[in-house]
């Protein structure tokens, strides 16, 4: 772990090649780095000056400080010697500029001045000069916001130094920044906390982090860093953040005080409650931000609110809540988030929450994906009908199912009076779902029935009769009766998502893979999540990683919702995308960081797992120990501890056996093949899958070709399809076809056990150069440090196909299909250096037409 020393520079780059690109011209005086206080410039210039000392290039550093300011010449105390100095400030700059040239032996010197605005005028007037005089490339940093000195500013306004504004980080350079920082992988939601509460700023990153570190809410488990807790702000990073604010009057910090007990606020009620001129002033100082577009004031950093909270008074503290609350209530209409946010704000203070708003809040707060407070809210404003459905919700969100369920019996007469699908439906999810007590939700389903006596009744019922139906791998009903329920005109939009995410499933589990990716990619939720948005995501995640359609695309899906997911505490969609990015990078071959991901969505497993996701994470767990040579009888065990006796899924069956198989082939149990045939056997009414388990069983060693033949035209799936074409290619130019097509779709390590038997195809076949060129594609399809080692092809001729770096960058761009002089234009290098390495390349592999690569 490196966090508490130098972190590395990321994000820079960019940056980093301008400077240097200036420093190489001979007309350019320097370069002035411009940004706020923890923006990095420091760094940014070390790095740039450590790159001029690789080059051989004599650097020298000078910091300002306001010490050093007093006294002429004084930042430059370890730069120029004491016998230069004299009365006469033209002939000190002279001397000064001398002496430089001497010990630089009259080689242009690349001077780093750290924290130029500091600098006393003539340590300022020297360094124009000697940028002036050709003596020095400057790299000078300046603090935004403050005074600068005339001489520095003419660097940038007159001697022509570009002005280089350096802006805040990206998210994912921060991401980089803290992994790198605590030199190891960071559950998401630590890094969003960091994202959020740092807003790019590196400085900001790391105090955050050390503070996490010494509070003991960050810490190491099982190799992925945890946020136990959010930290309170660190004293080092009040101190850096209080200069802002001191010196402020009581009418200036009041709009910051009320934007950080709650935000936004419409900017008629900040102006209102603080005034207009202290609210002017405060945006002028940049501790809050006005958007006049979507007429909101909030808090121009995040950690402003976490420090003036912190500094509140209590009794001053309740008073201005109380205030908000007024305000907030005042506005027409009053929606179920502001309803929440008053809600909050009145129990903060220690004061009651009007009845009307409890029942309206409590629904925001499960919406939100804030069951804990959801709950709180629903207790309050009990007895009643929908706070009992609202409370049960939030203990089912909480995995506290026996409650839900304890708690919705209570109100089953209500419930059949008012004969409420709502009610229906989350008892039966309850006893299902949660308690996995089937015959119990058989039995209440068949007394629901008798509530009503319609068609809309029936149709309402009809999808949650055929989720509970006793079919082992029969999914063809469940297409029948999600249609008639989404034709139905009396089913609500939240009902007719789920049947259609249902739908899409049966469609997956039927073999119209194609049909239930479009319909399902559709569907695809943003947060909050619900019980459908929930299915959606979670069907999107299997239909995208068994039909291979799109997986860069599945990925940017999976990225940002689990981003927005951790921002709001959404457990139920974060563990959706931590899921789908763990199956895309084992369906590559990239196997440690697929179980990076799958620890990341056990995390919020562990809060909500609403149809028993931590059974298919273990499933694909004995997958990686399988691959990667590690212990596969914890994961097995493991997954057969989440179904236990009952017995998994239908849904989950095939990822189960898949499991097993495994785990009997790593073990070298002797019929370990022979258990995917007969599970593809048993899966015979889910063909997509019955081709899966029949391609394990020939990565296996068997000979599938006839049942894959039976099967596979069954299977209307684009990985499907090309895992059939696999068992059925015999010679090495079908094997490299079928390798192509899977690494297209992204299934590289598929697409490497295809080309690993086309090498052997063309050593069989007596093909030298085909085993080369096989060879050659193995290796650049293997996934370095990911747990598995570098095929070893055997018979490969003398000399190999080792290929140089840029002999492999160039094999690849050619087959991307670029001409020569496209390649070397991108790579900026001429087009005969491309024809050269390609032609020594293609002797290489034994290739004599660039078609062939």
């Amino acid at each position: 772990m490196t966090a508490a020393g130098a972190w590395p520079l990321v994000g820079r780059d960019a940056e980093l090649e301008r400077i240097a690109g200036a420093r190489r011209r001979g007309d350019c005086p320097g370069v002035v780095v411009h940004a706020p206080a923890g923006a990095g410039k420091s760094r940014l210039a070390r790095e740039a000056q450590s790159a001029a000392a690789d080059e051989g290039l004599p650097v020298y550093w000078v910091q300002a400080t306001r010490s050093a300011s007093t006294i002429p010449l004084g930042a430059f105390a370890g730069v120029v010697p004491e016998d230069v100095r004299s009365d006469d400030t033209l002939e000190l700059l002279r001397r000064s500029a001398d002496a430089l040239r001497r010990r630089a032996r009259d080689r242009r010197v690349v001077l780093g001045v750290d924290d130029a605005q500091l600098l006393d005028p003539v340590s300022a007037a020297l360094v124009l000069h000697l940028a002036s005089s050709e003596a020095a490339f400057i790299v000078a940093t300046v603090r935004a916001g403050e005074p600068v000195p005339d001489a520095i500013q003419s660097l940038w306004k007159d001697a022509g130094a570009p002005r280089l504004e350096l802006g805040r980080l990206d998210d994912d350079a921060i991401a980089v920044l803290v992994e790198a920082g605590l030199g190891g992988p960071v559950e998401r939601q630590a890094i969003e906390w960091v994202i959020g509460a740092g807003e790019g700023n590196p400085l900001f990153a790391r105090e955050l982090v050390l503070g996490a570190l010494e509070a003991g809410t960050l810490v190491n488990t099982g190799g992925l860093w945890r946020l136990r807790r959010r930290p309170p702000v660190s004293d080092s990073l009040r101190e850096l953040i209080g200069t802002r604010m001191a010196g402020l009057a009581d009418d200036e910090r009041l709009p910051v005080e009320l934007l950080a007990l709650t935000e936004p606020l419409r900017i008629e009620e900040l102006t209102e409650l603080a005034g207009l001129e202290p609210s002017v002033r405060a945006e002028m100082l940049g501790l809050i931000a006005i958007d006049t577009s979507a007429d909101a004031a909030r808090l121009a950093h995040p950690l402003y609110g976490e420090t003036v909270r912190a500094e509140l008074p209590a009794l001053y503290a309740q008073s201005l809540r109380r205030r908000l609350a007024d305000r907030l209530l005042a506005r027409d209409p009053v929606t179920p988030e502001t309803a929440m946010r008053v809600a909050r704000l009145l129990l903060d203070a220690q004061q009651p929450v009007p009845a009307p708003l409890l029942v309206d809040a409590a629904r925001a707060a499960n919406e939100a994906g804030d069951p804990d407070f959801g709950a709180r809210l629903a207790e309050l404003a009990l007895p009643g009908f929908e706070a009992t459905l609202l409370l049960a919700r939030a203990h089912f969100a909480r995995k506290r199912f026996a409650e839900a369920d304890a708690l919705l019996a209570t109100v089953d007469a209500e419930a059949e009076a008012a004969v409420s699908g709502d009610y229906v439906q989350q008892r039966v999810h309850t006893l299902y779902w949660g308690l996995r007590d089937a015959d119990a939700a058989r039995a209440f389903i068949a007394r629901a029935g008798a509530w009503a006596h319609d068609g809309a009744w029936e149709r309402r019922l009809a999808p949650l009769q055929d989720l509970l139906a006793d079919r082992r791998g029969d999914f063809a009903d469940t297409v029948r009766v999600t249609q008639a329920a989404i034709d139905g005109p009396e089913t609500d939009p939240a009902t007719r998502r789920g049947d259609e995410a249902r739908q899409a499933l049966a469609y997956l589990y039927t073999g119209e893979g194609t049909r239930a990716y479009e319909l399902m990619r559709r569907l695809r939720p943003s947060v909050p999540f619900g019980y459908a948005e929930t299915l959606a995501a979670g069907g999107f995640n299997l239909i995208a990683i068994e039909t291979g359609e799109d997986l860069e695309d599945a990925d940017a899906y999976a990225a940002g919702l689990l981003r927005d997911a951790v921002r709001v505490e959404d457990h139920a969609a974060a563990a959706t995308a931590a899921f789908g990015l763990a199956t895309t990078e084992f369906l590559r071959g990239r196997y440690r960081s697929s179980a990076r991901w799958f620890d990341e969505a056990e995390l919020h497993y562990d809060h909500q797992d609403t149809f028993a996701g931590m059974t298919v994470v273990h499933a694909f767990r004995v997958g990686i120990a399988a691959a990667t040579g590690g212990d596969v009888t914890t994961p097995l065990e493991r997954m057969r501890e989440q179904f236990g006796p009952a017995g998994a899924w239908r849904h989950q069956v095939p990822y189960v056996e898949r499991a097993e198989g495994w785990a009997a082939v790593a073990r070298g149990e002797p019929d370990a093949a022979e258990r995917f045939v007969h599970a593809a056997d048993r899966s015979a009414k889910l063909p997509i899958f019955a081709v899966q388990l029949l391609y394990e069983a020939f990565r296996a060693g068997l000979d599938v070709r006839e049942r894959m033949r039976a099967v596979a035209p069954r299977a209307d799936s684009r990985l499907a399809r090309a895992c059939a074409r696999h068992v059925a290619a015999r010679s090495g130019a079908e094997r490299l076809a079928v390798a192509a097509e899977l690494a297209a779709m992204g299934a590289l390590q598929y697409a490497l056990e295809a080309t690993v038997g086309a090498a052997d195809a063309f050593q069989r076949a007596g093909d030298a150069s085909g085993v080369r060129r096989a060879a050659a594609r193995a290796r650049e399809l293997h996934q370095p440090d990911q747990g598995t080692p570098e095929p070893a092809i055997e018979g490969l001729p003398d000399g190999g196909a080792d290929l140089t770096r840029r002999e492999a960058q160039l094999v690849g761009l050619a087959r991307e299909g670029l001409s020569n002089a496209e390649i070397a234009d991108r790579l900026v290098v001429s087009v005969r250096t491309v024809e050269s390495h390609l032609y020594r390349a293609m002797h290489k592999l034994g290739v004599g037409d660039r078609r062939d690569l």
